[in-house]
């Protein structure tokens, strides 16, 4: 073998004469490729005066003495051009592009194009991994403009998955912003990284915003109440209205049948728990079975005829019996005074669509005949409790509305 596999450099054989040109045409050959790097890679033509070691990369068809040297190494070695050919896996430093340059083996291609383009992963001053394929650990992150504005962009594949921005505290969720689960924008926290409390919840389509967990004044930290205001009219928030003659509280009447979630009375006295004209649709009232001991409660929800109570549940009443007693008004041993036991659960979906808990309400109360005039208006906030057929704030007012 007279030259070297990789750098094609000559050997001294044995024996030979004029060893020292061999050597030194070996020596050159290194000289020019060895920690290699070229002035230029686009020259098609050789300079006009080049200087001792300078070096480029021949450009595709050049002219003059680099013709047929295509992608070759020229170099200016002893007052003449001396040419090397690449092999697959050189590296070239292209110093007017400040540029590294690999060789395929057919062509000079900028190591950077191929290295840092659809990479699946990319560590500064950390590890990447599968899930995290950016990583970046340093005391901050820069992302700036070039002459005008700068986006963020977050992208997600469905309205189903989730777009944020998460801050963690040693690795534990703390707070998170973005689209989370919709195309609303969320904004939550946590205490533990495990249970998340929804802050804000700002809606896609209007811009609404909604506060799921609340306000607080900022000085005390007391909660900030917000006033839902609806329409008027009776059929629309007449939650209670009793427009008979009758008695103090409690208000009972006789069964005469029970067929499924219908109670049928002995008398005609069904408006004297329920007006079915302004209440069906708003509220349900809290009736008891006294005759029961304990006593047993069922909500009504209409009043199919004069005589007759309808209820929400017929499980409720499935175990009532004819000759047995109804009130209106919670026993004393359940509510003091006797109050009436109301769930505007039907108001709040109609109105709003949705059924939720209250921490007070604001009736409009009215006593007296209706004679072509309003009496004085009387304005009540209501007490409220937990416990009824949706498990919502139900309203206890001791007062007609």
């Amino acid at each position: 073998m007279a030259n070297s596999s990789n750098l094609n450099l000559p050997y001294i054989i044995s024996g030979q004469a004029l060893k020292h040109i061999t050597h030194n045409e070996a020596l050159r050959a290194l000289d020019a490729v060895v920690q290699l790097g070229v002035l230029d890679q686009n020259l098609v033509a050789p300079p006009a005066s080049p200087a001792e070691g300078n070096r480029y990369i021949v450009a595709t068809a050049a002219t003059g003495a680099w013709a047929g040297k295509d992608n070759q190494i020229a170099a200016w070695q002893d007052g003449a051009w001396a040419f090397y050919a690449p092999s697959e896996g050189w590296l070239c430093w292209v110093a007017n592009e400040d540029q590294l340059y690999a060789f395929s083996g057919t062509l000079w291609t900028k190591v950077s194009d191929s290295d840092l383009q659809n990479i699946p992963m990319l560590g500064v001053n950390a590890t990447a991994d599968a899930a995290n394929r950016l990583t970046v650990s340093a005391a901050a992150t820069l992302l700036t403009n070039e002459g005008a504005g700068h986006q963020l962009k977050i992208n997600k594949n469905a309205a189903v998955d989730t777009a944020s921005v998460l801050f963690q505290t040693n690795w534990s969720g703390r707070a998170e912003f973005g689209t989370t689960g919709d195309d609303d924008w969320h904004v939550k926290v946590s205490g533990d990284g495990a249970a998340w409390n929804e802050a804000l919840i700002a809606d896609k389509a209007t811009g609404a915003v909604r506060f799921p967990a609340g306000m607080e004044h900022a000085l005390s930290r007391n909660p900030v109440g917000l006033f839902l205001f609806t329409n008027g009219g009776d059929g629309t928030v007449s939650i209670y209205r009793n427009d008979v003659l009758r008695g103090q509280n409690p208000r009972a009447a006789a069964i005469s049948a029970i067929s499924s979630d219908v109670i049928t009375l002995t008398t005609a006295d069904a408006s004297l728990f329920f007006d079915d004209a302004l209440m069906n649709g708003v509220s349900y009232l809290r009736i008891w079975n006294i005759s029961k001991s304990p006593e047993e409660s069922a909500w009504v929800k209409a009043s199919p005829a004069n005589n007759q109570l309808q209820v929400l549940n017929s499980a409720d009443i499935s175990g009532w019996l004819s000759a047995e007693t109804v009130q209106a008004g919670d026993p004393t041993a359940i509510t003091p005074n006797r109050v009436m036991a109301l769930d505007i659960s039907p108001m709040l979906q109609n109105l709003f669509g949705a059924v939720f808990r209250q921490k007070g309400i604001i009736c409009k109360s009215g006593f007296g005949p209706q004679t072509g005039f309003e009496p004085p208006r009387v304005y009540r906030r209501v007490k409220l409790s937990k416990g009824g057929p949706y498990d919502t704030e139900k309203t206890y007012p001791d007062l007609h509305v």
